[in-house]
């Protein structure tokens, strides 16, 4: 005997809980609870989760932690995880704030289109190479600036650069940032 479908629908006052019901995207909700006001929360057949909340979502975890023991965790088994404000910033707080990209091909891209701060007392970048590519001018100042080359430290103040042609500059550019040039 085939398995009878599952349908369950219930009004109360204020709200209403759903089941084996087809929502308002044409999937099947697995079990959902909505306010009147239309605020809720509602599992599919098909694995999402959706909640709707008309103003702040708040909430508190963590109270009885032991010292080591995360208080929040979410992971993506596979996929992306976005954190989008659409109007409004975003705002990361902690003791410590710490971005790790896992693995050797792991990358972290800042990508802003005005404006990009780092503020601290102290500043460390460490790695195997360091391009700073600027289209109008680049600025160094400090009470004391050491620069030194194991096997060279060069600069110029270009004008060497100057007296060879437009081709010849383009080219020692090039040469200078070929890796972080490449379309690999």
């Amino acid at each position: 005997m085939p398995e009878q479908e599952k349908e369950y629908y219930e009004k109360k006052p204020g709200y209403i809980t759903k089941s084996g019901t087809v929502d308002a995207a044409g999937r099947i909700i697995d079990y959902a609870v909505f306010t009147d006001n239309g605020q809720g929360f509602e599992y599919t057949m098909d694995g999402q989760y959706m909640q709707k909340c008309d103003k702040t979502s708040y909430e508190l975890c963590g109270i009885d932690n032991q010292e080591k023991e995360p208080a929040k965790i979410i992971r993506a088994k596979r996929g992306d995880i976005i954190i989008e404000a659409m109007d409004g910033d975003i705002i990361l707080k902690g003791r410590n704030i710490r971005v790790v990209a896992l693995d050797g091909t792991g990358e972290v891209t800042v990508v802003s289109g005005k404006h990009f701060s780092v503020n601290a007392p102290v500043q460390n970048f460490k790695g195997s190479n360091s391009n700073t590519v600027m289209s109008n001018s680049a600025s160094i100042g400090a009470q004391a600036t050491d620069t030194t080359g194991n096997m060279q430290n060069s600069q110029t103040s270009g004008a060497e650069e100057c007296e060879g042609s437009i081709l010849t500059r383009l080219l020692n550019i090039a040469k200078k940032f070929e890796k972080w040039l490449s379309c690999e």
